[in-house]
């Protein structure tokens, strides 16, 4: 069985993974979009809400982590 601090580096593994992630793509689109980027209300591009959505979703499964006992 996994044990709550073993848990916790798990997640923040994966939501520093799902950041790089982001990162990597925003700055690819930034760099070969002709024109500005059209930013949705997330406040990302669509071309990288995806991975802006699974960064949100590995933050709150940390913060879901941290809140256990």
């Amino acid at each position: 069985m996994e044990t709550l601090d073993t848990k916790r580096m798990r997640l923040r593994l994966e939501l520093q993974e799902a950041y790089d992630a982001w990162l990597t793509i925003t700055e690819f689109w930034a760099n070969s979009a002709p024109a500005g980027p059209c930013v949705e209300l997330s406040g990302s591009p669509k071309e990288t809400q995806a991975e802006w959505f699974e960064y949100l979703a590995a933050k709150r499964r940390l913060v879901v982590a941290y809140a256990e006992h």
